[in-house]
Protein backbone atom coordinates (compact mmCIF):
# COMPACT_ATOMS: atom_id res chain seq x y z
CA UNK A 1 0.00 0.00 0.00
CA UNK A 2 0.74 3.73 -1.01
CA UNK A 3 1.87 5.73 2.26
CA UNK A 4 -0.26 9.25 1.44
CA UNK A 5 -0.90 11.00 -1.65
CA UNK A 6 -2.48 9.37 -4.76
CA UNK A 7 -1.01 8.81 -8.51
CA UNK A 8 -0.33 12.28 -9.62
CA UNK A 9 0.73 11.82 -13.14
CA UNK A 10 1.59 9.17 -15.53
CA UNK A 11 1.03 6.17 -13.19
CA UNK A 12 -0.27 2.62 -14.27
CA UNK A 13 -3.92 2.15 -13.63
CA UNK A 14 -4.66 5.44 -11.94
CA UNK A 15 -8.35 4.79 -11.98
CA UNK A 16 -7.75 1.81 -10.07
CA UNK A 17 -5.27 3.66 -7.57
CA UNK A 18 -7.87 6.40 -7.46
CA UNK A 19 -10.67 3.66 -6.22
CA UNK A 20 -8.09 2.34 -3.73
CA UNK A 21 -7.78 5.63 -2.32
CA UNK A 22 -11.57 6.41 -2.35
CA UNK A 23 -12.33 3.00 -0.31
CA UNK A 24 -9.84 3.63 2.69
CA UNK A 25 -9.54 7.28 2.85
CA UNK A 26 -11.11 6.63 5.98
CA UNK A 27 -8.77 4.26 7.77
CA UNK A 28 -5.63 5.97 5.96
CA UNK A 29 -4.11 7.91 8.84
CA UNK A 30 -4.77 5.31 11.51
CA UNK A 31 -2.83 2.86 9.16
CA UNK A 32 0.00 4.87 8.03
CA UNK A 33 0.27 6.15 11.91
CA UNK A 34 0.68 2.81 12.82
CA UNK A 35 3.06 1.93 10.64
CA UNK A 36 5.46 5.15 12.01
CA UNK A 37 5.10 7.50 9.11
CA UNK A 38 3.65 11.11 10.83
CA UNK A 39 6.74 10.39 13.21
CA UNK A 40 8.97 10.10 9.88
CA UNK A 41 7.79 13.07 8.39
CA UNK A 42 8.32 15.27 11.80
CA UNK A 43 11.77 14.03 11.97
CA UNK A 44 12.51 15.63 8.11
CA UNK A 45 10.35 19.07 9.42
CA UNK A 46 12.72 19.28 12.21
CA UNK A 47 15.43 19.53 9.86
CA UNK A 48 13.77 22.13 8.61
CA UNK A 49 13.05 23.97 11.05
CA UNK A 50 16.32 24.30 12.29
CA UNK A 51 17.83 25.33 9.56
CA UNK A 52 15.29 28.35 8.56
CA UNK A 53 16.23 31.79 8.82
CA UNK A 54 12.73 32.59 9.49
CA UNK A 55 9.33 30.75 9.82
CA UNK A 56 7.51 29.51 6.69
CA UNK A 57 4.64 31.51 5.26
CA UNK A 58 3.02 30.10 2.59
CA UNK A 59 3.57 26.22 2.95
CA UNK A 60 2.22 23.90 -0.02
CA UNK A 61 1.51 19.96 0.59
CA UNK A 62 1.45 18.53 -2.93
CA UNK A 63 -0.44 15.57 -2.84
CA UNK A 64 -1.91 15.75 0.72
CA UNK A 65 -3.56 12.34 1.22
CA UNK A 66 -4.98 13.19 4.73
CA UNK A 67 -2.75 15.81 5.31
CA UNK A 68 -0.09 13.92 7.95
CA UNK A 69 3.11 15.62 6.30
CA UNK A 70 1.04 19.04 7.14
CA UNK A 71 0.00 18.30 10.39
CA UNK A 72 3.51 17.45 11.09
CA UNK A 73 5.10 20.07 9.87
CA UNK A 74 2.88 22.69 11.09
CA UNK A 75 2.41 21.70 14.77
CA UNK A 76 5.88 21.85 15.27
CA UNK A 77 5.72 25.77 13.79
CA UNK A 78 5.84 27.31 16.98
CA UNK A 79 3.41 29.93 17.11
CA UNK A 80 4.07 30.53 13.20
CA UNK A 81 0.53 29.96 11.86
CA UNK A 82 1.50 30.08 7.65
CA UNK A 83 -1.01 29.57 5.09
CA UNK A 84 -1.25 26.14 3.94
CA UNK A 85 -2.54 24.60 0.63
CA UNK A 86 -3.23 21.13 0.38
CA UNK A 87 -3.62 19.65 -3.22
CA UNK A 88 -4.68 16.16 -3.69
CA UNK A 89 -7.00 14.26 -6.75
CA UNK A 90 -8.58 12.41 -4.05
CA UNK A 91 -11.30 14.23 -3.01
CA UNK A 92 -12.18 11.58 -0.54
CA UNK A 93 -8.50 12.33 0.78
CA UNK A 94 -8.98 15.79 0.79
CA UNK A 95 -11.92 15.37 3.32
CA UNK A 96 -9.95 13.73 5.38
CA UNK A 97 -7.26 16.49 5.31
CA UNK A 98 -9.68 19.17 5.33
CA UNK A 99 -11.06 18.34 8.95
CA UNK A 100 -6.98 17.08 10.47
CA UNK A 101 -6.01 20.55 9.25
CA UNK A 102 -8.87 22.28 10.26
CA UNK A 103 -6.82 24.56 13.04
CA UNK A 104 -4.82 25.85 10.47
CA UNK A 105 -7.92 26.03 8.21
CA UNK A 106 -6.38 24.93 4.80
CA UNK A 107 -7.04 25.73 1.14
CA UNK A 108 -7.92 22.81 -0.11
CA UNK A 109 -7.40 22.01 -3.80
CA UNK A 110 -8.04 19.04 -6.04
CA UNK A 111 -5.44 18.52 -8.40
CA UNK A 112 -2.62 16.95 -9.82
CA UNK A 113 1.06 18.17 -9.72
CA UNK A 114 1.00 20.01 -13.52
CA UNK A 115 -1.99 21.86 -11.79
CA UNK A 116 0.22 23.57 -9.28
CA UNK A 117 1.14 25.67 -12.59
CA UNK A 118 -2.52 27.50 -12.01
CA UNK A 119 -1.71 28.35 -8.52
CA UNK A 120 -1.63 32.15 -8.33
CA UNK A 121 0.51 31.90 -5.11
CA UNK A 122 4.27 30.63 -4.58
CA UNK A 123 5.63 28.81 -1.84
CA UNK A 124 8.16 29.23 1.04
CA UNK A 125 7.79 25.54 1.71
CA UNK A 126 6.75 22.79 -0.39
CA UNK A 127 6.28 19.45 1.66
CA UNK A 128 5.59 16.31 -0.78
CA UNK A 129 5.43 12.59 0.71
CA UNK A 130 5.44 9.39 -1.70
CA UNK A 131 4.07 11.01 -4.93
CA UNK A 132 7.17 11.22 -7.18
CA UNK A 133 7.34 7.45 -7.48
CA UNK A 134 4.48 7.55 -8.76
CA UNK A 135 5.51 10.08 -11.94
CA UNK A 136 6.39 8.83 -14.75
CA UNK A 137 9.45 11.28 -15.18
CA UNK A 138 11.14 12.07 -11.92
CA UNK A 139 12.68 15.37 -13.46
CA UNK A 140 9.86 16.23 -14.86
CA UNK A 141 7.98 16.24 -11.08
CA UNK A 142 11.03 17.78 -9.69
CA UNK A 143 10.71 20.82 -12.46
CA UNK A 144 6.91 21.43 -11.09
CA UNK A 145 7.69 20.78 -7.79
CA UNK A 146 10.54 23.93 -8.34
CA UNK A 147 8.37 26.38 -10.24
CA UNK A 148 5.91 26.54 -6.77
CA UNK A 149 8.91 27.71 -4.95
CA UNK A 150 9.85 31.52 -3.97
CA UNK A 151 13.70 31.49 -4.91
CA UNK A 152 15.17 30.10 -1.42
CA UNK A 153 12.12 27.97 -0.92
CA UNK A 154 12.61 25.14 0.99
CA UNK A 155 11.67 21.06 -0.65
CA UNK A 156 11.05 18.54 1.80
CA UNK A 157 10.51 15.69 -0.11
CA UNK A 158 9.32 11.63 1.32
CA UNK A 159 10.78 8.84 -1.31
CA UNK A 160 10.55 5.46 -1.37
CA UNK A 161 13.53 3.59 -1.45
CA UNK A 162 14.17 -0.03 -3.14
CA UNK A 163 13.35 -2.53 -0.56
CA UNK A 164 11.32 -5.55 -0.91
CA UNK A 165 8.41 -4.06 -0.01
CA UNK A 166 8.77 -1.46 -2.55
CA UNK A 167 9.54 -3.89 -5.38
CA UNK A 168 5.86 -5.33 -4.52
CA UNK A 169 4.39 -1.99 -4.35
CA UNK A 170 5.79 -1.45 -8.20
CA UNK A 171 4.65 -5.00 -9.67
CA UNK A 172 0.93 -3.93 -8.20
CA UNK A 173 0.88 -0.49 -8.96
CA UNK A 174 3.94 0.84 -10.71
CA UNK A 175 4.97 2.43 -7.85
CA UNK A 176 8.64 3.41 -8.46
CA UNK A 177 12.04 3.69 -5.99
CA UNK A 178 14.71 5.43 -5.67
CA UNK A 179 17.98 5.11 -4.29
CA UNK A 180 19.13 8.04 -2.49
CA UNK A 181 21.94 8.92 -4.88
CA UNK A 182 19.80 9.39 -7.94
CA UNK A 183 16.85 11.59 -5.62
CA UNK A 184 19.91 14.07 -4.46
CA UNK A 185 21.20 13.93 -8.13
CA UNK A 186 18.40 14.61 -10.05
CA UNK A 187 17.32 17.38 -7.31
CA UNK A 188 21.05 19.12 -8.28
CA UNK A 189 20.21 18.26 -12.52
CA UNK A 190 17.27 20.47 -11.62
CA UNK A 191 17.87 23.75 -9.80
CA UNK A 192 18.04 22.53 -5.97
CA UNK A 193 20.83 23.16 -3.85
CA UNK A 194 21.95 22.37 -0.10
CA UNK A 195 20.69 19.10 -0.71
CA UNK A 196 20.39 16.68 2.27
CA UNK A 197 19.42 13.48 3.04
CA UNK A 198 17.17 12.88 6.29
CA UNK A 199 17.50 9.25 6.99
CA UNK A 200 14.38 7.99 9.20
CA UNK A 201 15.93 5.81 12.25
CA UNK A 202 12.43 3.53 13.20
CA UNK A 203 9.23 1.26 11.96
CA UNK A 204 9.00 0.53 8.70
CA UNK A 205 10.18 4.52 7.24
CA UNK A 206 13.56 3.27 8.11
CA UNK A 207 13.24 1.06 5.88
CA UNK A 208 11.47 1.71 3.16
CA UNK A 209 11.75 5.43 2.31
CA UNK A 210 14.04 8.47 2.93
CA UNK A 211 13.61 11.97 3.62
CA UNK A 212 15.32 14.75 2.14
CA UNK A 213 15.53 18.84 2.21
CA UNK A 214 16.60 20.65 -0.45
CA UNK A 215 16.46 24.43 -1.34
CA UNK A 216 15.26 26.19 -4.68
CA UNK A 217 18.43 28.24 -6.33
Amino acid sequence: MTHKGIAMTGASEPGRLGQLYATHAARWHASITRLGYPDAYARLTRCDLQRRAAPARQVLDAGCGTGAFAEAYLSQSRGAKPALTALDPSPEMLDQARSRLAPWQPDCRQGQLEDLTRLSARFDTVLCAHVVEHVADLGAALEQLRAALLPGGSLLLSVSKPHWCTALLRWRWGHRAYRPEQVCAALAHHGFGQIEPVRYVKGPPSRTSCGYRAVRK
